[in-house]
């Protein structure tokens, strides 16, 4: 007896040894508890509306009914405040019922239990998963107060339908807060935690009603109402009809877009998923309406004065997912930088056919006009023109005028070709860098998070401008070269690519067209919206610019365009510097022709000294005869 007494002792001390190794081996590397919750930021439109409803809304335990709680202790862990998380009581009777069924049908687990499996386990029923669970119990409980453990169990629990905690699914099951449930409501939440995907009253209202019946009943059993009141609650249960209160949506593009915002300020989802108003600079109507548009239109909007987002739909998850060729929407970049030099709007620019190494660029309509001015090639997004201004300012000078002054983030290729637009970003980038030509050369950091509050309701943050650089002067200043420039895009959306954009007031903009996508970019000094179209044979003027009218028309849009005046003299060039002409389709259409020799002479005329003699070499050496007689017609047009 003796012996079988010390083996008995051994055995238990042994396996309370295991025991208590595992539980430390197993809890060490836990992390807290909070950091597990599910996520409850509140995002709010720039009017004050929520933008949506959390999937997780942080409530407090004394900001929830009495009643509520008792509801929730006598149907789910009656011995809560009295248990060290584990309740052997109700483990036994689990045990048996399994038992007596030979299978694994119920758990017994206390609400320690539940918060343990809900934060850091899968809900797979297994034995395994079982010891975890208790281990992970019993470390809640030395770790955190009663009161801690219900809150975070009432502010995490499964409610169905994506939705956790029982504030977040007060409001989306009947649209009111947890404070303001009644009786019958609350024995309804807490009778989908048994089954949340099978009991919730958007599944199945009548099933819903009978669990709040189970859970009235066990309220009377144990005293925490009389009979009168479950009596009438009972009688109100059976008549309540059920419509669903609010909608969930969640745009994740927005949604990770403030993310990555609050974390580049220094607030982190741990910190802010505890019910913090997140108030963003989105207008309402705006971006309800841009929710309605197909996957393949891109859409954002700020404010150029204070780069506050106003719009931000399929941009992607991931910035700068939505990254893409800008084509002709590149333009106004350098012809602004041409400006700023002193370039006359109405300087002229060669439009015959070029041939840059083994690039052959074209305008989009195939057809040339010999010279034109700066105006009319922005105006009616003229290529050549577009590429000769783009030589003649330099590539060099151009991309570090993008870069270091606009600021735009990109992939830049190393070639002319970024004249027309290869250049890749995204239309946030985009916007930042127009923004500095509606507000006189102002460059903006674009954000989105106007304010934050806490769950008190007490302001930690609050937004304002941020200025990343300033354009330099140079001949001109930076709002004189936009008063000139935006003056030609208002012409571009009066009577050029853009006028499909037109409205009844001022609009300034600029289409673009890429192989993949079409662009346009528009609007006023307080608002200044782009938006892309993503497929194939689309431009800019056809597909873009008819969308970003679409979606003006919910904004309250006024056309207000500065009035600074420009007081530097602009130097109107009409000779032209040297360079790659395609000689030999010149020559073809002559030949054909498509262009007379008059026509040559004129445009070759305005070439100034050097670019003649390298033309009429190219020339020479095709055809001697065709520069004799070019050079005999042009000697005399000009004073040299």
């Amino acid at each position: 007896m003796r012996w079988k007494l010390i083996g008995f002792l051994c055995g238990f001390l042994l396996s309370v040894s295991v025991l208590f190794y595992l539980y430390v081996d197993f809890t060490k590397d836990l992390d807290s508890p909070e950091s597990k919750i599910p996520t409850g930021l509140l995002l709010m439109y720039s009017d004050g509306t929520p933008m949506s409803l959390p999937r997780s809304f942080w409530v407090k335990l004394e900001d929830v009914p009495p009643y509520f709680l008792n509801a929730l202790l006598v149907s789910e862990d009656k011995r809560f405040y009295h248990h060290p998380g584990v309740d052997p009581i109700g483990i036994a009777r689990a045990i048996v019922r399994n038992i007596s069924a030979m299978s694994i049908n119920e758990g017994g687990s206390t609400i320690t239990q539940q918060l343990a499996r809900t934060l850091y386990l899968t809900p797979s029923m297994t034995w395994q998963r079982k010891l975890k669970e208790m281990f992970i119990a019993f470390w809640l409980e030395r770790h955190r107060t009663k009161e801690e453990i219900l809150q975070m169990y009432i502010n995490s629990v499964y409610m169905g339908n994506g939705l956790y905690g029982f504030a977040s699914a007060s409001r989306y099951y009947f649209g009111k807060e947890l404070s303001d449930v009644t009786l019958n409501e609350a024995a309804i939440l807490v009778g989908i935690v048994r089954s949340p995907e099978n009991f919730n009253p958007l599944k199945d209202w009548q099933i819903s009603k009978r669990k709040a019946r189970t859970v009235l009943n066990a309220l009377l059993d144990e005293g925490y109402i009389n009979g009168s009141v479950h009596k009438k609650a009972l009688e109100e249960l059976e008549s309540m009809n059920y419509t669903r209160k609010v909608r969930i949506d969640m745009d994740e593009e927005i949604f990770w877009r403030v993310v990555r915002e609050l974390q580049r300020l220094g607030y982190g989802l741990d910190e802010l998923r505890q019910g913090y108003k997140i108030h963003t600079t989105l207008d309402r109507n705006l971006s309800q309406a841009a929710s309605n548009l197909p996957r393949t239109v891109i859409a954002e909007a700020i404010d150029p004065l204070s780069g506050a987002v106003l719009l931000y739909k399929g941009v992607g998850l991931t910035y700068p997912e939505g990254s893409r060729l800008l084509g002709s929407a590149i333009k106004p970049f350098y012809y602004y930088l041409a400006i700023l030099e002193g370039w006359s709007i109405d300087s002229e620019l060669m439009d015959l056919p070029l041939k840059i190494g083994d690039w052959t660029p074209e305008n989009f309509n195939k057809s040339y006009r010999g010279i034109v001015t700066m105006r009319q090639a922005l105006v009616d997004s003229l290529n050549i023109p577009s590429v000769n201004l783009f030589m003649q300012l330099g590539r060099e000078k151009v991309v570090e005028f993008l870069k270091n002054e606009l600021k735009i983030a990109g992939y830049y290729p190393e070639d002319m070709t970024i004249a027309l637009g290869t250049l890749e970003t995204a239309p946030e980038e985009v916007l930042k860098a127009y923004s500095a030509i509606f507000n006189g050369g102002v460059v903006l950091q674009p954000y989105i998070v106007k304010r934050i509050e806490d769950v008190n309701g007490r302001t930690i943050y609050e937004a304002s401008p941020k200025v990343l650089n300033v354009v330099k002067a140079r001949r001109l200043s930076p709002p004189e070269a936009s008063m000139v420039l935006l003056n030609v895009m208002r012409e571009v959306v009066e009577r050029g690519t853009g006028v499909r954009a037109r409205q009844r007031v001022p609009v300034a903009g600029k289409t673009g067209t890429s192989l993949k996508t079409a662009w346009f970019v528009g609007g006023d000094q307080t608002f200044l919206m782009a938006v892309a179209v993503d497929g194939t044979n689309l431009t800019g003027g056809v597909h873009a610019a008819p969308i970003w009218s679409q979606l003006l028309s919910n904004y309250s849009y006024v056309g207000k365009m500065p009035n600074w005046r420009v007081q530097a003299s602009l130097s109107t060039k009409t000779t032209l510097p040297s360079l790659t002409l395609d000689v030999n389709r010149i020559i073809q259409w002559l030949n054909e022709g498509t262009l007379s020799v008059d026509a040559l002479v004129e445009i070759a005329s305005k070439l100034d000294s050097t670019a003649l003699l390298d033309f009429l070499s190219s020339i020479n050496e095709r055809s001697p005869q065709l520069a004799k007689e070019l050079w005999e017609k042009i000697k005399f047009k000009r004073s040299w």
